[in-house]
């Protein structure tokens, strides 16, 4: 026997739709809206605007930002940008790591390319730091010290720790 997906009404062979037992269909029928308030019209004797209200330019309006916002009289001062203490750390230890006299315990370049990535991003999330272009440099030439430390002592020319 086929069933009859499609029928919304709820009937089903029988020719009157399924109801509760209270005889109420559900979901109810939506009410009917509201009419909308009627909004009163002004005389037209009333002017909306007085007669020397008129404005020649926008541009000569004042604008002036509200209290505690930047530009106005109340605004807190900027802060100065000050240089980031782990860039220069990272700097310092990149030119001392570059000697050769250390490179049997690199610890100057491996400090030199950690601190240049806490410097970089310290300088990267506080917009008041400066001092990114330190840090990369003490990255860079601390993984270039460390680039050839190794091949140093790959080819035998140095021990380390020694």
């Amino acid at each position: 026997m086929p069933h009859d997906h499609g029928d919304p009404a709820g009937d089903r062979g029988g020719g009157a739709p399924l109801l509760p037992p209270d005889g109420v269909a559900w979901p109810p029928e939506p009410a009917a809206p509201a009419p909308a308030p009627q909004v009163p019209e002004l005389p037209p004797t009333v002017a909306r605007r007085p007669a020397g209200a008129e404005i020649a330019d926008w541009r000569s309006l004042p604008v002036e930002a509200p209290h505690g916002y930047r530009g106005s009289a109340t605004a807190p001062p900027t802060p100065n940008a000050r240089i980031d203490p782990w860039s220069v750390v990272s700097f310092l230890a990149a030119l001392l790591g570059v000697l050769p006299l250390l490179w049997s315990v690199p610890l100057a370049p491996v400090l030199a390319v950690g601190f240049g990535l806490a410097g970089r991003r310290v300088c990267a999330l506080d917009p008041t730091r400066r001092g990114k272009p330190l840090a990369t440099i003490g990255v860079l030439v601390g993984g270039a010290t460390l680039l050839g430390v190794a091949g140093a002592v790959a080819t035998g020319s140095l021990t380390l720790f020694g």
